[in-house]
């Protein structure tokens, strides 16, 4: 090769002519044809260094929903939700053999709340497989938020993946779910860009696979039409026939320009549990009752031998314990007619502020403010900001509060509100509280205006826990904390003085980076072991650890079809016993023809 480039070099320059074999000169390397070769040698490296990248397949779950590790999925029986839960606790890593009594046996729909049973007969995924891009840490810096690969320090033969949450020389917090910097002047919240932030958003409730069974049987639509009056099912919000009005078969949402009050359009979280649903299937009364969105993550919501609902089990399965407060609202508004008068509001709540964007959908001119219930519902604007919205059409709307900033994505456009959307900046408090008002936090309202609303899916960022090691005794002390929070969360005001009187000692961790060293968190962070858990000391990265940025998932998993989509068994799993290897005869482990899933084959965010 670098004897053709040479050439190739020569070629180009003139500097080489054609002539037969018998007329070309034999002659010996000369030191400038030495030098010429090093330097082609170097270049072929250089070019092939900078496209340099290695496979790896994610083993666990903690860089979940982002990152799946070894998993099952199947389809919720009773709202057709697609549910993917974390399988890797079913094998002893080292050696791919089932563990003894570790076989999951049922799975949480993270839409619904129905236990899945189906999904112990459902076959195992490997973990996705991605490629990282070592060149990056070769001649740059890593950048925060990045997902990289490393070296666990403690255990230099491992890879492990996470996300790069802090950077040398920082003193970062976590706190209320976030990630803080101390500095001289006090905390900072360490947001991620919007791109990035809007693609780690967990599913909380998409209105497109409601659970019609148990709605048929009296429990509570999560999106309602209600009007404000002094009695209210939930922080002072009747039901009202008025306003808008629903089409539950196809889960749209109208309301005609004749109404010149403002209507709301509102979202309750009652997320049924499963007890709620052994309510349901018993014929028992059903007692339904609106919670705290929590940091509930339905990939590791499953059970198995010693793994139950048991508020008491050590084992138990965690259904969510802290109130989350970073939403995002996603839709499809349809505007049909508008007039100069027409008004359309989306409202996030976080505890004693509203922040909400009101938009002139005949102009398209958004506002941002805060309504602020300890004031007497003061209101204050915050920022304003162009949209593409300019009469009647289709709109894509994404409005959140996400890292104490306020964002509108308009048919995936993003608007530009300035600073004045950085809540910090504007004034808003570090740590809130939840009250009434959070039991139903999202709400659409419109006047004078025909509209339709549909494809309502809410979404929640990643809490970051302030998880602690085993050596901390704050580690023995804080589960009996989370399940008396996780008892609260219908009653916030409850829940708001067990947080203020606790969260210093159980919700707050700070860890110093020294100099060429980064912090770790999983996206998982109710089970990943990252920089919270390693232990005083060895809580960082060394920059000689690091490998490189995760890029592309390029094989997630293949989807089996024929058989009822479980497609031929080509292998079984086995486990040991006292006979020694036993194969499992109802448990296929591969299974052929297998499609790819082209739509999770994507750059990693």
């Amino acid at each position: 090769m670098v004897k053709f480039l040479r050439e190739y070099f020569h070629r180009g320059q003139g500097k080489q002519t054609e002539t037969t074999a018998a007329e070309k000169p034999k002659r010996k390397e000369s030191t400038r044809d030495t030098v010429e070769s090093i330097l082609f040698a170097f270049i072929l490296a250089f070019m092939f260094r900078t496209f340099e990248a290695e496979a790896f397949v994610i083993p666990t779950g903690s860089m979940a929903p982002t990152l799946y590790g070894r998993h099952k999925e199947t389809t919720c029986t009773q709202c057709d939700y697609h549910i993917t839960v974390g399988a890797s606790d079913e094998v002893v890593r080292e050696s791919g053999l089932l563990e003894q009594n570790s076989r999951l046996s049922s799975a949480i729909c993270p839409n619904c709340g129905y236990n899945n049973e189906q999904i112990r007969n459902e076959l195992a995924f490997n973990g996705d497989r991605i490629l990282v891009n070592k060149y990056p840490y070769e001649f740059g810096d890593p950048d925060r938020w990045d997902v990289f690969v490393f070296k666990n320090p403690q255990e230099p033969e491992t890879n492990y993946i996470k996300r790069l949450a802090g950077l040398p020389n920082e003193l970062i917090r976590i706190r209320g779910g976030n990630v803080y910097r101390i500095n001289e002047d006090g905390p900072e919240i360490l947001r991620k860009s919007p791109d990035k932030q809007r693609a780690l958003q967990i599913p909380v409730y998409d209105d497109n696979f409601a659970p019609v069974a148990i709605l048929e049987a009296g429990w509570p639509e999560r999106w309602a039409s209600v009007r404000e009056g002094e009695v209210g099912q939930i922080a002072n919000f009747v039901e009202s026939d008025e306003g808008w009005q629903a089409n539950r078969e196809n889960r749209e949402y109208t309301i005609a320009s004749d109404n010149d009050s403002l209507e709301w359009l509102r979202y309750r979280h009652f997320m049924p549990h499963p007890e709620d649903w052994v309510a349901y299937n018993n014929s028992r009364e059903l007692d339904p009752r609106a919670r705290l969105i929590s940091d509930f993550c339905g990939y590791n919501a499953y059970t198995g031998e010693g793994r139950r609902f048991d508020s008491q089990s050590a084992n138990e399965v965690d259904l969510g314990r802290y109130w989350v407060r970073d939403l995002t609202i996603n839709f499809d508004l349809e505007l049909n007619s508008v007039t100069p008068e027409s008004q359309v509001i989306f409202e996030i709540c976080e505890g004693t502020s509203w922040y909400r964007c009101e938009i002139n959908p005949e102009t398209g001119e958004a506002v941002l403010s805060e309504i602020n219930s300890m004031l007497n519902e003061r209101r204050e604007e915050l920022a304003t900001g162009q949209t593409s919205i300019s009469g009647p059409g289709s709109y894509a709307i994404t409005f959140c509060n996400v890292d104490d900033r306020l964002c509108l994505w308009v048919n995936n456009s993003l608007v530009d509100f300035g600073d004045g959307a950085n809540l910090a900046v504007a004034g808003a408090t570090e740590i809130p509280f939840p009250t009434d008002r959070d039991l139903a936090p999202i709400g659409i309202a419109a006047s004078g205006v025909d509209a339709t609303v549909s494809n309502l899916l809410l979404e929640r960022d990643i809490y970051y826990r302030a998880d602690f090691g085993i050596n901390d005794d704050r580690y023995y002390r804080n589960s009996g904390f989370e399940r008396q929070l996780a008892s609260l969360s219908d009653n916030p005001e409850a829940w708001s003085d067990l947080y203020l009187e606790k969260a210093d000692e159980y919700d707050q961790l700070e860890i110093q980076i020294g100099p060429d060293a980064y912090l770790a968190l999983g996206d998982n962070s109710p089970r990943s072991l990252d920089s919270r858990l390693w232990g005083p000391g060895q809580q960082t990265v060394p920059r000689k650890f690091l490998v490189g940025k995760a890029f592309y998932i390029y094989w997630p998993h293949g989807v089996p079809f024929l058989n009822d989509g479980k497609g031929i068994t080509v292998r079984s799993h086995y486990r040991l016993s006292k006979a020694g290897k036993e194969k499992v005869k109802d448990y296929p482990r591969y299974a052929v023809p297998f499609y790819p899933q082209f739509w999770r084959m994507n750059r990693i965010r």
